[in-house]
């Protein structure tokens, strides 16, 4: 399953980042994380989905997936990183790097981690 694949990679990269004090990027990587992982499960459920809302599309998955109240919590911090975490305008002055850090990185990385380790159970569930 290929969204899953790169959802893992994306994850490693961002720990990689995160490592590396590129905290902004690990932000953005931990949420390509989420969403690659929750389209994984979507197209695993036979179903499509545009868009870039982990939470939204957490949200449209079937009741049978019973996604737990604190994963949507994890999808929307990292929805809130999905363009401040790459674009300099996104804040009134600075760039993105002035405002990440290690903090961040560590929680973001392990939402994308609960987000992935959850949609993983839920495709070799069934």
């Amino acid at each position: 399953m290929e969204w899953l694949r790169q959802a893992e990679r994306d994850l490693k990269a961002a720990e990689t980042s995160a490592a590396a004090g590129h905290h902004e990027w690990a932000a953005f990587q931990a949420q390509q994380s989420g969403e690659k992982a929750v389209k994984a499960l979507v197209q695993h459920l036979h179903g499509a989905v545009r868009g870039h809302a982990v939470r939204e599309i957490l949200l449209q998955l079937p009741a049978s997936a019973a996604v737990p109240q604190a994963l949507l919590r994890a999808a929307q911090e990292l929805d809130k990183v999905y363009l401040t975490s790459r674009y300099p305008n996104a804040f009134a002055s600075g760039t993105p790097g002035d405002y990440f850090d290690e903090n961040n990185s560590r929680e973001l990385i392990g939402y994308a981690r609960e987000i992935l380790e959850f949609c993983r159970s839920q495709i070799h569930r069934s």
